[in-house]
């Protein structure tokens, strides 16, 4: 269990949540009172003012983002869709394996310093030393390795796939590079996917191994093979074909989940299409532009929304942003006035907002939801507005309840050494 220490800037005071022997020292966010109460019990109210006590952490420091995201929402809602797209997490469409290569006991010392540098991160010398050794046919397969990581993450893709081939060339079976051999056709498969070489990319994903990674990238070419030649949502048995390589999904925002990839890969195309289509119709004089919530494109995104694996803000939020994209309003409509009903009623009943203190962050938080009930966007916008702007919150602090002048936040988090 952690320990939180709070403080003001403005005045001496300070506060710890967490365990103390058999007892713990609670925080209210709302009075910010410090009671102590007995280790094991589960949420406790305050004493003085019945609120919840926090006694694994505070949560204040999460009203930034939740601010961010309710505003997010609020824009999308308007037509602008930048603020979503900003904070969107961005899944790996396929994950690689890119631990540097340990240096060999025979290495000389510039492939061991050439080495150090891939590990360091400073890929761009890395990649001069190591082209340098190499085209004095000084490096073996690892050095190839080392090559196409620094390659990679210099952005030059076409330079990483040659590296990836020369080392999975200098390899042989039974040598004890297997690991090494499944991480190149893991990178190289990638690189070929991304270039629009399908074929390819199923040859080294096909000989990956089976660790998460590979089946990951197999069932993610599958959807995108589907997507790529074919109209509407997938059958259903590449579906299930892909999430049955994939295997076990996490709803944690950053994985990547079939319905996920699905999703964003449909709304891709769809903007591509949309794109040729507006083109086509400005060369011929039209507006290219009407009533889409009845179009195959709206059909069939909200098909995939049934598809998605999970019901997280970050779920709800690609589906949104997929939609305000594309400019289909009805659909956009819907699903924003949800998601924004859901996160300001998360941030209203939150503890930090009962207190005094917290008046003013309150009251605003109050006329957003009433103009969100209201179906006026704009209107909760221009009401965030001032909360948005205050520095406090923005350095995840809030106003403090003891001398109404300065604001609290985390100093310190310690791990409780007889802790459990």
């Amino acid at each position: 269990m952690s320990r939180w220490h709070l403080s003001c800037d403005a005045c001496d005071e300070t506060a710890w949540i967490g365990r103390e022997g058999n007892r713990i020292q609670a925080w209210c966010e709302a009075c910010q009172s410090s009671p102590v109460v007995t280790a094991g019990s589960d949420s406790p109210p305050c004493p003085k003012c019945s609120a919840p006590l926090a006694v694994d952490g505070p949560r204040f420091p999460e009203l930034w983002g939740e601010l961010q995201n309710l505003s997010a929402v609020l824009a999308a809602w308007t037509g602008d869709v930048a603020p979503l797209a900003a904070i969107l997490p961005e899944r790996p469409r396929f994950l690689t394996d890119r631990t540097p290569p340990e240096p060999r006991p025979d290495d000389p010392s510039a492939v061991r310093e050439a080495l150090a540098l891939v590990a360091s991160g400073a890929f761009a010398l890395a990649r001069a030393s190591l082209a340098a050794i190499l085209a004095a046919e000084a490096g073996g397969a690892h050095v190839w390795r080392a090559l196409a990581i620094a390659a990679e993450r210099t952005g030059t893709p076409a330079l990483s796939e040659v590296a990836c081939g020369r080392a999975l060339a200098l390899l042989r079976p039974g040598d004890g590079s297997e690991r090494m051999a499944h991480a190149l056709r893991l990178e190289r498969g990638a690189l070929r996917a991304y270039r629009g070489d399908r074929s390819g990319a199923r040859e080294d994903f096909a000989a990956a191994g089976d660790e998460r990674e590979a089946r990951w990238n197999r069932a993610a070419l599958a959807v995108l093979d589907s997507v790529a030649t074919g109209d509407g949502v997938p059958a259903a048995h590449v579906i299930a074909g892909a999430r049955a390589e994939a295997g076990e999904t996490s709803p944690y925002w950053s994985e990547p989940t079939v319905g996920r990839l699905l999703f964003a890969l449909l709304v891709e195309r769809a903007m591509k299409q949309k794109t040729g289509a507006s083109e086509i119709a400005a060369r011929s004089g039209g507006s290219g532009r009407g009533d889409e919530s009845g179009s195959a494109d709206a059909q069939t995104l909200r098909a995939a929304e049934g598809l998605l694996e999970f019901d997280t803000f970050w779920d709800r939020a690609l589906v949104l942003h997929g939609y305000a994209a594309l400019a289909l309003e009805a659909d956009v409509r819907r699903t924003a006035s949800a998601l924004a009903r859901q996160v300001v009623e998360q941030i209203a009943t939150e503890p930090y907002l009962r207190g005094p203190a917290a008046s003013a962050i309150s009251d605003a938080v109050g006329r957003a939801r009433d103009a969100i009930a209201a179906s006026d966007p704009t209107r909760a916008l221009s009401a965030l507005a001032p909360l948005l702007e205050r520095a406090d919150l923005r350095h995840f602090r809030i106003p403090c309840a003891h001398c109404g002048r300065g604001s609290v936040g985390v100093d310190e988090v310690a791990e409780d050494e007889g802790a459990e």
